[in-house]
């Protein structure tokens, strides 16, 4: 029996600070940012039980998730797929953030087995992003599924992979457009002078979860954040982690065409990833 051994050795805090001015706006013009998960499972022990049910490689599955349910849904997806297939095991073996661009091939690196994941952004709007997806093992194309998937939204692309990784789930999330901020925004935005990183939960760093929590915030004339709120939250303590961190930093205040202090609203994405670069296979006989 081959078993999938996932060392996380580090914990990463990417941080991005958006504003009417900020890059994310380009990005918003330009291509969508797009969070890929790659989950790997294996069948459960034989023991009498039902056997794991086989997946058709490219198979499409579309949860249609609504945004109140994105603090728990992560975790609740993943046993619904154990669920589903009768999986005895299943992990997340990476995570990546991705700006992409139309027509701009990016690899995502599956860190399980001989698998490899390739996905393009083919067009987007406001409300829609489709993708075209190539699930390889060794070389040899699996799938190519054409996927569009609601912004704000989940798709998986399913697939097999061999025994290392015998079922490989490629999930899709087109994150959300920033929403808009002021009317009339400041002449010159907010200067961040005092920055606390936020901390990595024990527990999601223990369970292998990561994730992305994008924040929206007033900056007051005074400096000081105001009226904090998740835009897109993440299970397991990473959206507090995020906001109890946010919410000590400071800035110079925005100012108006005149120099005076005025207040202005913010977007902040914190990005939690895990390191999964090291796999080790073990195989048991």
């Amino acid at each position: 029996m081959t078993r999938l051994v996932r060392v996380v050795s580090m914990a990463v805090v990417l941080l991005s600070i958006g504003g009417i001015s900020s890059d994310a706006a380009v990005i918003e013009t330009e291509g969508v940012l797009t969070f890929f998960r790659v989950l790997a499972g294996s069948p459960a022990p034989a023991s009498g039980q039902a056997e794991a049910i086989l997946v058709v490689p490219g198979t499409v599955v579309m949860p249609g998730l609504s945004p109140e349910q994105d603090a728990t849904n992560m975790l609740d997806l993943m046993k619904r797929l154990k669920d589903t297939y009768r999986l005895g095991d299943l992990a997340i073996t990476n995570s990546l953030i991705v700006p992409m661009k139309p027509g701009v091939e990016t690899t995502v690196p599956s860190f399980a087995g001989d698998a490899s994941v390739r996905a393009t952004l083919l067009g987007f709007n406001e409300s829609v992003a489709t993708y075209g997806v190539i699930i390889a093992h060794a070389g040899k194309i699996l799938a190519e599924p054409k996927i569009s998937v609601p912004r704000g939204e989940r798709a998986i692309a399913a697939s097999l992979d061999g025994e290392a990784a015998p079922y490989l789930f490629v999930v899709l999330e087109p994150l959300k457009a920033y929403p808009k901020s002021e009317v009339n925004p400041p002449d010159v935005m907010p200067k961040l002078i005092h920055r606390v990183q936020p901390v990595y939960p024990p527990e999601a760093r223990k369970g292998g979860i990561d994730g992305v929590v994008i924040l929206r915030a007033r900056i007051g004339t005074d400096g000081v954040v105001h009226d904090l709120r998740a835009f897109r939250s993440e299970p397991m303590g990473l959206t507090e982690a995020a906001i109890e961190a946010v919410d000590q930093w400071r800035y110079e205040p925005a100012k108006d065409a005149s120099g005076r202090p005025v207040d202005a609203v913010l977007t902040v994405t914190i990005s939690f990833l895990l390191d999964r670069s090291k796999l080790d296979t073990d195989s048991k006989k």
